[in-house]
């Protein structure tokens, strides 16, 4: 036994140890084996050696010691455990021997989670399994998890869709209260519209794709002596949905319709989204009427907004507008005097070709003075009974999907500038470039254009004489600069203030043409019904704004997540085949392509011999290899050459012959 004197030495010995030692906080991250790291607060990054790393998980925040290694790299220690997000997992059960775990499907987790006995419940070996994190290994040694729910096996079919549902946790069943609600309002809709002035005597029609229900907005266009009337009809779940409401907490939970291969995940009960509030052809509904008056020259005029009614005459498909539009069909007949059911009616056509030269005029208009998106292909994924690919048919936009694009960014913009004057509503908002790549950003710049090197691009004057610029030189450096600033950017958010839309070149933005798919689109409906009353405005706080940014990327990330999981299925026949593609990414390992047919993307690594290393350009973000530069967009040919579909990645290799500069 120690004495007094001793241990008090051997407590001052710690201290001082403990005091000579450098501490930090910072997050935990993964790795593809059984170490880690940890980014500190500061920046910086120190490596997290296996036996340490055993007793985290990614994404716990910790305070560690941190140790200098060879040319100044640092380790660390672990500490304090903060904090620890995970409290919840899926992955596939596994049993070895007498041990049963769960093996999670996270990026950087690698290892197995013990699930004792009575935590299995009726969970079987090589099923999927959700479950709850109820050990941690910093506190307790040794992680545990209890099973919450069966997600299915591994050959059920549609179990890629059930496993990415219970992995994001994508809210599924409406609750028997939002239900309640819901079917009250079937029998209220028809008192409501019958109140309200009947506009549908405009010629409203829908015009979607063949498949949609969830119609949320339907168009008709008037021709005047100095350009035009676009009248936009959108449905009006606010109406009749309180906040507060069980069917408004339903729909602030999911934030938007998701919009999954194969399926739908609505924001609002079906029969209210694809039938009472759905603007379908000869049903009375109540809408929010949008007038915009459109000049010959493209601009925007005087707007204004009623609560009202329509009925629409028709639903036009895209294909419809679009053969009418391009002089294809003639009319209701053909040239043998039969009936075409696929052609527009003749009461639509006048009002689709006023349609048609005022957004015409819209993008003329929108090219000199904002800025346009680049009109990329859709891809559709066809599944087949199993819910697998069976296809993937590649669309190019046509002169519908256009028309209509253009007449939702003017209804959108005018109530955006309405919603602005108030100084309320929920706002889309860019706000161009990240700040901690202005540095690279003014680097790049100083290079080619230096003139605008120096101003303030988070101005959006600034910010569109650079863009414009850059989009009016055909110059392959110019082009470049332009692919690899487009990297740097900030991503769209929502906000409770208006702010400017650096993307589309505007001063403020908010969209009210969706509520029956986005939670924002409705509360900008609240926000406008109260306006026109002379109510108080409602209002959405941070926190509120957060949450809803939260659920929009929540949604994202599931669907990249499903997509990536059927495309490898997919492709894992087609191991040696070629195709054309585009480079979308640039690092020190390789390059990204997106394959030009289906729009898969691949990976073309490069890093794999020590002798022969790729040079990397991390300021301009090219990759020189064996005497070839590739860049961001350059045209390639690739040979698909592994699928690892249990790790989602697609592995590509160049054709050396056919690779484009």
């Amino acid at each position: 036994m120690l004495n007094a004197d001793a241990l008090k030495q051997l407590n001052q010995l710690k201290t001082d140890i403990r005091s000579s030692k450098e501490f930090a906080e910072g997050r935990v991250r993964g790795s593809n084996g059984k170490f880690g790291f940890v980014t500190l607060d500061d920046g910086r990054e120190a490596f997290l050696a296996p036996a340490e790393m055993e007793r985290v998980f990614p994404g716990d925040r910790v305070r560690v010691s941190l140790n200098e290694e060879e040319k100044g790299k640092l380790s660390a220690e672990l500490d304090a455990l903060l904090e620890s997000e995970l409290q919840y997992l899926v992955g596939e059960y596994i049993q070895r021997g007498q041990g049963h775990f769960v093996q999670p499907n996270m990026p950087g987790f690698n290892r197995w989670i013990f699930l004792p006995p009575r935590a299995r419940g009726k969970a079987q070996p090589g099923e999927f399994i959700a479950c709850t994190i109820n050990r941690h290994p910093f506190k307790d040694g040794r992680s545990q998890a209890k099973v919450d729910a069966v997600i299915g096996k591994p050959d059920m079919p549609g179990i890629e869709h059930a496993y990415v549902v219970a992995q994001y946790r994508l809210p599924e069943a409406f609750s028997s209260a939002a239900l309640a609600q819901a079917k009250e309002i079937e029998s209220q809709l028809a008192a409501v519209t019958s109140q309200r002035q009947d506009l549908s005597a405009l010629g409203f029609v829908t015009i979607d794709a063949e498949s949609t229900r969830d119609m949320d907005d339907a168009l008709a266009v008037t021709a005047g002596d100095n350009g035009w009337t676009l009248h936009v009809a959108i449905a009006d779940p606010s109406s009749l949905i309180d906040p507060a409401s069980p069917l408004d907490k339903e729909a602030f939970q999911r934030a938007h319709s998701q919009y999954l291969p194969g399926e739908t995940l609505p924001m609002l009960p079906r029969e209210l989204c694809e039938h009472q509030f759905s603007l379908l052809a000869g049903e009375l509904r109540p809408a929010l009427v949008l007038h915009v008056e459109v000049n010959s020259d493209g601009s925007l005029g005087e707007s204004r907004y009623e609560f009202a009614a329509i009925r629409s005459q028709h639903k036009l498909s895209y294909k419809q507008v679009a053969k009418f539009l391009d002089g294809n069909e003639a009319g209701e007949t053909d040239a043998n005097g039969e009936t075409n059911e696929s052609a527009v009616p003749g009461e639509q056509q006048e009002s689709l070709r006023n349609l048609a030269a005022m957004s015409a005029a819209r993008a003329a208009f929108r090219a000199g003075h904002s800025l346009t998106m680049e009109d990329r292909p859709d891809y559709v994924i066809h599944l087949n009974e199993q819910r697998k690919i069976a296809s993937i048919e590649k669309l190019e936009r046509n002169v519908a999907q256009r028309i209509v694009e253009e007449a939702m960014l003017a209804a959108n913009i005018s109530m955006g500038q309405k919603l602005a004057q108030l100084q309320q509503g929920c706002f889309s908002v860019h706000l161009g470039f990240r700040e901690e790549r202005m540095g690279e950003v003014r680097s790049l710049l100083k290079e080619l254009l230096p003139e605008h090197a120096e101003k303030d691009l988070h101005q959006l004057d600034n910010y569109l004489a650079l863009v414009k610029y850059l989009e009016s030189h055909d110059e392959p450096q110019m082009h470049n600069l332009l692919a690899v600033l487009k990297r740097m950017l900030r991503p769209g958010q929502l906000a409770n203030i208006p702010g400017a839309h650096l993307g589309l070149g505007l001063e403020s933005y908010a969209t009210v043409t969706s509520p029956i798919r986005k939670y924002n689109d409705l509360h900008n409906h609240r926000v406008l019904r109260a306006a026109a009353a002379g109510q108080p405005l409602p209002a959405l706080d941070d926190a509120q704004i957060q949450a809803l940014q939260e659920s929009l990327l929540c949604g994202r990330q599931a669907n990249r997540a499903l997509e990536q999981w059927l495309y490898c299925q997919f492709m894992q026949d087609k191991v040696g085949q070629s195709f054309t593609g585009r480079i979308t990414l640039v690092n020190g390992a390789g390059i990204g392509v997106r394959l030009d047919d289906n729009g898969i993307d691949g990976f073309v690594r490069m890093n794999n011999s020590k002798k022969n290393p790729p040079e990397f350009d991390g300021k301009h973000l090219t990759l020189t290899h064996r005497d070839q530069t590739f860049r961001l967009e350059q045209p390639v040919t690739v040979k698909v050459s592994d699928v690892d579909v249990d790790k989602r990645r697609i592995a590509l290799e160049l054709v050396e012959a056919a690779a484009a500069e």
